[in-house]
């Protein structure tokens, strides 16, 4: 028998190769265990040891000699049935601090200017949100609810920073836009897209002929958008 099949019951190399042999032998001594495992004495003594410990091998005292057997086989089942028990007493504690630390992630689907528009609040709700892609889209599609936006955002002192495509600078939206803004070249543009990073939220917002978007709600993926923001706030002009 390859003594490696034994590792799966999680013994490792020598406590296998000392175990299977005990078997061949019945019981011995440690130096002959040795030489027949081709395992040194001091390790012969620590596996011997281990394999004590876990119930696997025994030993008796005779004519002042130490002699070491191995336990029955079905000792295996056994220990399997003891990892089965601690984890069975362990899994509800674990579960707690797993379902504790899992953020709640959902991802939603928003169509039309009404479903922009309830985007637009939600956004409301923040102190601050930062924005990269196309601005002069915004305002072309959202027209009044983007003036009432940008109204309300200065009654509550919303602070925003925002990337768009330098053509964009002359747009008459971005004029009336309470943020700061930075601008990069157009052959940077990402097109009709606008991406909005407010709290733990993304929302990635399409203006095609009718608007739609995704808003991703997750603390990872917010962050990792920030720092993209961040990148993309350092490389831009003023």
């Amino acid at each position: 028998m390859d003594s490696r099949a034994l590792e799966k019951f999680g013994l490792n190399a020598n406590e296998s190769r000392i175990y299977l042999a005990l078997l061949r032998l019945g019981s011995a001594q440690a130096g002959k265990i040795s030489k027949q495992t081709q395992v040194n004495r001091t390790s012969t003594y620590d596996a011997l040891e281990r394999l004590i410990a876990k119930g696997l091998v025994a030993f008796s005292i005779e004519a002042n000699r130490k002699l070491f057997f191995p336990a029955a086989p079905s000792r295996f089942l056994e220990l399997l049935k003891e990892q089965e028990k601690i984890a069975s007493d362990l899994l509800p504690e674990l579960n707690k601090m797993f379902f504790a630390s899992k953020e709640k992630e959902e991802s939603n689907i928003y169509k039309g200017k009404k479903g922009i528009k309830s985007i637009l609040q939600d956004i409301l709700n923040y102190n601050s949100y930062v924005a990269f892609g196309s601005g002069g889209r915004f305002f072309e599609i959202m027209g009044h609810d983007f003036s009432a936006f940008q109204k309300r955002k200065i009654e509550k002192k919303i602070r925003s920073r925002i990337v768009v495509n330098i053509s964009s600078k002359t747009t008459q939206g971005i004029k009336e836009a309470y943020a700061s803004f930075r601008f990069i070249p157009d052959e940077y543009s990402s097109g009709p897209v606008t991406t909005f990073v407010f709290g733990e939220k993304v929302a990635i917002v399409i203006w095609a002929e009718t608007p739609f978007a995704t808003v991703i709600s997750s603390k990872e993926v917010a962050e990792n958008f920030k720092h993209h923001f961040e990148l993309l706030w350092k490389m831009a002009k003023k």
